[in-house]
């Protein structure tokens, strides 16, 4: 239908739509990121059922146990690449449009080897950890965390090969073994345990994981290698090591600091609460990522855009950039919080009847999500820009607020204190990065403004 045939109201959203096409930078993302919304709604479809017949299989108390251990799998994971899964984001898009192809081909090889040791050094220190306290930790979480702390490697490399596929803008080939394959694995084998043994334990699950995770990783790595032969020239590698090293560290300070921010809740709650608590607030969360998915699959494309038109010196096209893709996330978002909300209760009425009593959490953990997606992926336009240790003393401030929160809140109110101080922290770190993104980069990254400030700090890094 032609905009001009259509009504007024219909007409402006077109014409707005069109007119934020026409940037060429917005329209490659936009697209880029249909098919990664594609593949997170059915990532998170697969994600939502796995998590549904695991929890029916399982019952409560052992999913629980499963939700627990897989968070420190998670965090250790994503951890261990020490950063080199998102600085690649940065070096190697600079590294192809210079046609810097000794050192693309170094990064590469590095951020594999380097990744594989650190997994390995991670999974060594996890498990001293779990033997070293095996008597102060509950006797049912032992084993499964000794398994899970033998799957930290392949998660790493799993994470590097996704940041390294991103790169390069293979969305599909990033996000298809993490979020459609792996989890896939994990339920087929759970189920057939299930089927031959009459019943899922925690220590199985996280079995099963464990060989989906190093499956998954085998054949991303053989169709990664093979499609970067066939795109990049060939060339001996560069090795700059100690530099990339000193550029990832901030990152993963700032990716670590981050994680404890989103998975506090869920680690002091085991202490404090059973596993069926620890359950039903897992799955919870599992819900409230139905709306993280549109933040995470818009970000995914623009993070690349971020560093180019900033090396390119575009300020006045990086402003329009941020501003558009805020668009793009947030209503987006806000629509879908509200739908879930409505279905909240069914939803987690799927988990099992137990369940039911995470629905008051929803709305309190969404208010965090939805501060968040109102100033979009900022944390990765400083990141991008050099400014990547601020990121991470927010982030650190930001932590520290949820734990100090947490410990407070979730004796007195269990898990609605956890979800309080979890969305609380989430605003906060949202406002200061807001804060800071204006007064170090002149851009105003909030979803009602759009104005532009001179820079007060120098581009580089403090």
């Amino acid at each position: 239908m032609d905009a001009s045939v259509l009504p007024h109201p219909l007409k402006r959203i077109g014409e707005t739509v069109t007119a934020r096409l026409a940037d060429g930078h917005l329209a490659t993302v936009v697209r880029g990121a249909g098919l990664v919304m594609g593949i997170r709604i059915a990532g998170s479809a697969i994600a939502l059922l796995s998590q549904v017949l695991l929890a029916r299989w399982m019952g409560a108390f052992e999913y629980g146990i499963f939700a627990y251990v897989w968070v420190w799998v998670i965090i250790l994971g994503i951890l261990a690449p020490m950063g080199f899964g998102t600085s690649t984001l940065r070096f190697v898009p600079d590294y192809t449009i210079n046609r810097k192809w000794r050192r693309l081909a170094g990064i590469l090889d590095a951020s594999w080897r380097v990744v594989a040791v650190l997994g390995a050094a991670f999974m060594a220190v996890g498990l001293l950890a779990v033997l070293a306290f095996r008597n102060e930790i509950e006797p049912y979480y032992v084993l499964p965390l000794v398994l899970a702390m033998l799957c930290v490697p392949g998660f790493a490399l799993g994470d590097t090969l996704e940041g390294t596929a991103r790169a390069f803008g293979w969305v599909g080939l990033a996000y298809l073994p993490a979020y459609i394959v792996r989890p896939l694995g994990i339920v087929l084998i759970g189920g057939l345990i299930y089927l031959f043994a009459g019943k899922l334990t925690g220590v199985a699950a996280v079995a099963g994981a464990l060989a989906a995770t190093f499956a998954t990783l085998a054949v991303q790595r053989i169709v990664l290698s093979r499609r970067i032969a066939r795109t990049v020239p060939k060339a001996k590698p560069y090795l700059h090591t100690k530099y990339w090293i000193g550029a990832s560290m901030p990152l993963v300070l700032a990716e670590g600091l981050y994680l404890v921010l989103l998975n506090t809740d869920i680690v002091l709650l085991g202490y404090f609460v059973d596993p069926d608590h620890v359950g039903i607030y897992f799955a919870t969360t599992r819900i409230v990522n139905l709306i993280v998915f549109i933040y995470f699959a818009v970000a995914a494309l623009a993070v690349p855009k971020f560093s180019e038109l900033h090396a390119a010196g575009d300020h006045d096209g990086l402003q329009r950039f941020v501003h558009n893709i805020i668009q793009w996330i947030f209503w987006p978002t806000l629509a879908a919080a509200a739908v879930i909300l409505l279905g909240g209760r069914f939803a987690l009425g799927l988990f099992g009847q137990d369940f039911n009593a995470g629905f008051p959490l929803l709305a309190v953990l969404m208010l965090g999500f939805v501060a968040r997606a109102s100033t979009g992926p900022i944390e990765y336009l400083l990141n991008m820009t050099g400014h990547q240790n601020i990121t991470s003393a927010v982030y650190g401030g930001a932590a520290a607020l949820n734990i100090g929160l947490n410990l407070v809140l979730v004796p007195q109110f269990g898990l609605m204190g956890a979800a309080a101080a979890t969305a609380t922290a989430l605003i906060g770190a949202s406002f200061c990065l807001f804060v800071i993104v204006r007064r170090r980069l002149g851009i105003t990254a909030f979803v009602f403004g759009s104005g532009v400030r001179t820079p007060s700090i120098s581009g580089e890094s403090k």
